[in-house]
């Protein structure tokens, strides 16, 4: 139950993402003022107490990016990423566009009509009552199937 609340409470970070960032921003400089008031108080100078308390938070921007790794899916977000840039390519080059659209349908449509065609033919059985009574009939010499032969399920000749 704990995975499936975690999951849900992943996915949900993806909605509402300016009020999360504004959050983690002020956050974030409300610890850096923090460290550089603690700082102050040791008896360092103020620019000497910022640089000494940004070390010690290893960099906003890196604390923010772990943070943002750690609360979404990553890999969904990339996803939607690549989606987007894909879209946003495709309609930047509309003759692309047009050419694969055409030879996906047409890729799509040849394969559905192959595959339909070999269901149809090899995989399913004969649309009759009992299949296995159909009778051929041919005409030809003895002994050879062909002409005068009648085949069915056990060749008569």
């Amino acid at each position: 139950m704990r995975r499936m609340r975690a999951w849900f409470s992943r996915l949900g970070e993806m909605f509402g993402k300016t009020r999360r960032e504004q959050e983690l921003a002020a956050e974030m400089e409300s610890h850096l003022q923090l460290h550089i008031e603690d700082n102050l108080r040791a008896g360092m100078s103020r620019g000497e107490a910022r640089r000494q308390a940004l070390i010690k938070l290893g960099g906003l921007e890196q604390t923010k990016q772990n943070y943002r790794d750690r609360r979404g899916l990553p890999l969904l977000e990339t996803l939607l990423h690549d989606l987007r840039y894909g879209a946003r390519m495709l309609r930047k080059t509309p003759g692309f566009t047009v050419i694969a659209v055409t030879i996906l349908a047409f890729g799509i449509g040849s394969n559905t009509a192959v595959f339909s065609l070999i269901d149809a033919l090899l995989l399913r059985s004969l649309a009759v009552p009992r299949p296995k009574e159909l009778v051929h009939i041919s005409f030809g010499p003895p002994g050879k199937p062909g002409p005068g032969c009648f085949h069915s399920y056990r060749p008569t000749c």
